[in-house]
């Protein structure tokens, strides 16, 4: 089997029932913070430059890129991943995804802003902003995009006021370096 489940599980059955039987929520990439009340996935590959907390590890450990989810067609009501898809096999990420969740199921990620200091972060192999996701036509072809939201950096912040308002903040992501950080996206799956 590719996956390593947490000691605190005897089988994927037990997981399954303590996170709410077929109405669970996962966090892929979770790392050690994965949030309450979602099973967490990850490789653990950057375990060394993580604050180890056993209390809030992975449930499933696994190869997210080379494998498919351990997790049934339709099951899932929430997907989640925090600065992962810039370091996944994004195409196999998304169809992996889309095949876990139920119909209307909740697709929510945030990643680093492409155009920004973040985004250029050594160990990233993909580089997103919006219209990577407006223009993808698998993924719009998976997901419907019902809230985005964008990230001010602490450099665009620091500008002075008159400059801000001279360009202001949803016009710098698009044009400026480094003006926005990071940007969020809850997208409901298509069936």
């Amino acid at each position: 089997m590719h996956i390593v489940l947490n000691t605190k599980y005897k089988d994927l059955n037990s997981l399954y029932t303590e996170f709410g039987g077929e109405n669970f929520k996962i966090d892929l990439g979770c790392g050690f913070v994965k949030p309450s009340g979602f099973i967490g996935l990850d490789n653990l590959c950057t375990v060394s430059v993580q604050i180890q907390n056993e209390d809030n590890a992975p449930d499933i450990v696994m190869d997210l890129n080379a494998h498919e989810l351990p997790f049934p067609d339709n099951s899932c009501i929430e997907v989640r991943a925090s600065h992962f898809l810039e370091h996944s096999n994004v195409m196999h990420i998304l169809e992996q995804t889309h095949r876990i969740l139920k119909p209307g199921g909740i697709f929510l990620f945030y990643v680093p802003y492409a155009n920004s200091a973040e985004g250029m972060y050594p160990g990233h192999s993909t580089f997103f902003t919006e219209k990577w996701f407006y223009k993808n036509i698998i993924f719009q072809k998976l997901f419907k995009i019902i809230k985005e939201k964008y990230f001010e950096s602490e450099d665009y912040q620091r500008l002075l006021p008159i400059v801000r308002k001279i360009i202001p903040f949803k016009y710098a992501r698009i044009f400026l370096f480094n003006a926005c950080w990071q940007m969020m996206m809850k997208c409901e799956a298509i069936k």
